[in-house]
């Protein structure tokens, strides 16, 4: 294996100078590790909010100026350091400005900045540490993905290149994370939480045995602590289990990150950053135990119901509909029919809304909402336990799927009531005794 552990680092904890050298010195006290990073904490944002500005005829980059060189600074680096790639970020913002208009590969090369820039941080704190370190573009790599935009997927095949790139790097390479290239050689990025894909694809690619996420969680937890108080860590989790957490809303993981751990067979970790001897979160193929095991929540959804023939026309029918779902590049989180309606959940309202004025008049669009899903086993069972906790709070959900097998269980509520719903169903799931797993 060319590194036996991959280390990613996500903007959080990356947050200041400090933050930055507590980073440098795990990565300084492991074997022989890989690294990938994400943009320091808020810097995403700060491009994001660039770009759209320059569009917009003004030219602002006083922020993104100081938030870095404020890091420097902490760090007692040379404040020269990402000169070069001020100068280049402040071009491209210049042509953005001239032009009137951001297109979407435009807003890719922009948000990269973040990545690039944090990579060169890093390495430059762990040079300063007496370690050897080399800042790398992971586009630069191989990393290549399919042209679109925001939320690319890394093309099969690519992990070839990357073993083949970074077996020729001394030292500690830090790696960029959330940016790829396509065929064409524009660069691309892979979505919210990329950086974690691109930490797995690392992985696979260089034969690690374990890859560990570092964030500010103390791991993969029963729901969001910061939404419901009593929440508590998962000690192990199957992978199986973990891809339908992060499909189902769970912010902890790229829903794609899983993917290459189980092809490989390495071991992942979620820890916390700043207690990072606790135990964490382990995922593993390991069989997981009966019983539901966390929360997830999508919001806010929007959708829409179309009514269903009874039997003829049904076909055509979706079809159509999912032929313009597909025209208007919206990804369901939801797509159900049942009984006489066909209904579709998104997180996008403009396009739900293309959509269904597509579809015809019939089409009803429905208020914001939220998806709130139980992942684990437990089928019917569970899925009587939430709608009976849901009752007990005077909730009406406006679907339900509680399938005797499946891997998770869903809820649909009115968005007024997630906050309640979720703290009601944590309680009735994992709180009571008798249902605690």
């Amino acid at each position: 294996m060319l590194f036996p552990q991959v280390m990613k680092f996500g903007g959080a904890a990356l947050r200041d100078g400090a933050a930055v050298r507590r980073v440098c010195a795990l990565i300084a006290a492991a074997d022989r590790p890989a690294v990938v990073v994400s943009a320091h904490h808020g810097v995403t944002a700060l491009l994001q909010r660039a770009a759209r500005e320059a569009a917009e005829g003004r030219l602002e980059t006083d922020a993104l100026r100081v938030r870095h060189r404020g890091l420097l600074s902490q760090l007692e680096l040379d404040p020269e350091l990402l000169n070069r790639h001020f100068t280049e970020l402040f071009s491209v913002l210049g042509e953005v400005r001239a032009k009137g208009r951001l297109e979407a590969s435009e807003l890719d090369f922009v948000l990269s900045f973040g990545e690039r820039m944090s990579a060169r941080i890093v390495a430059a704190c762990l040079r300063e540490q007496g370690v050897a370190a080399a800042p790398l573009d992971a586009f630069d790599l191989g990393l290549v993905s399919d042209s679109r935009h925001g939320r690319a997927k890394p093309l099969p095949g690519t992990g070839t290149q990357l073993r083949k790139s970074l077996a020729e790097v001394h030292g500690v390479p830090v790696v960029t994370g959330f940016l790829a290239r396509d065929a064409q050689g524009r660069l691309t990025t892979l979505g919210p939480n990329g950086s974690d894909l691109s930490a797995a694809l690392v992985a696979e690619a260089v034969g690690a045995l374990e890859l560990v996420f570092y964030k500010r969680v103390p791991g993969i937890m029963t729901a969001d602590p910061a939404r419901v108080p009593g929440a508590r860590v998962i000690a192990e989790i199957g992978f199986a289990e973990a891809e339908e957490l992060a499909a189902h809303g769970a912010e902890v993981l790229h829903p794609g990150a899983i993917e290459p751990a189980i092809r490989a067979g390495f071991r992942v970790r979620v820890v916390d950053v700043d207690a990072p001897d606790q135990h964490g979160t382990i995922l593993s193929s390991t069989q997981a135990p009966a019983g539901p095991r966390a929360l997830a929540t999508l919001e806010p959804l929007h959708g829409f119901t179309c009514p269903l023939p009874s039997i003829a026309g049904r076909a055509d029918l979706l079809a159509r509909a999912f032929e313009l779902l597909r025209e208007e590049e919206v990804e369901p989180s939801i797509a159900t029919a049942i009984g006489g309606g066909f209904h579709v959940f998104a997180t996008s309202a403009e396009a739900v809304r293309r959509v269904a004025g597509r579809l015809g008049p019939n089409v009803v669009l429905e208020s914001a909402c939220s998806a709130i899903t139980a992942v684990g086993g437990g089928g019917s069972v569970t899925g009587s336990r939430m709608l009976t906790a849901l009752e007990a709070e005077a909730i009406r959900p406006r679907l339900a799927f509680a399938l005797e097998r499946g891997l998770s269980q869903t809820v649909i509520v009115d968005e007024a009531d997630s906050a309640r719903a979720l703290r009601a169903l944590h309680t009735a799931l994992f709180e009571e005794r008798e249902f605690v797993h």
